[in-house]
């Protein structure tokens, strides 16, 4: 059943039936590509690619909603992963209010509540 219905969230963002947005993570110093990482949510699917990083991997951890907005519930984090620049990775069944960090080395514990409490909110 639940193949079934992650089929039909698929179909429905292939036809444009569900809403999506997109959080980018893009960081420059001194012209160069820190961090360039891009999460497409549909639904219940996570798209999460690493475009580019400074040191080749891109880390990523991804936390409750509420580490964006009132920094509580922050630990443990939902999930931590790394992954290569280029690659991507679909997730599902993350709370439709995820928050979410990249960075181009492993963060430190609390580093990503600080960075999300001073970002901007998605933009659709």
């Amino acid at each position: 059943m639940e193949k079934l219905i992650l089929l039909f969230y698929l179909l429905l963002s292939l036809t444009g039936c569900e809403p999506s947005r997109s959080v980018v993570t893009h960081e420059i110093v001194n012209g160069v590509d820190v961090i360039y990482s891009k999460i497409q949510i549909t639904g219940e699917l996570a798209t999460f690619r690493c475009l580019r990083s400074q040191s080749g991997l891109c880390h990523f951890t991804v936390l409750p909603g509420s580490c964006g907005t009132r920094r509580v519930n922050c630990e443990p984090p939902i999930t931590v992963f790394t992954m290569r620049q280029g690659d991507s990775l679909l997730l599902t069944r993350l709370p439709e209010d995820f928050a979410s960090c990249a960075t181009p080395a492993p963060a430190a514990s609390g580093a990503c509540a600080q960075q999300l409490a001073g970002a901007a909110r998605p933009t659709p």
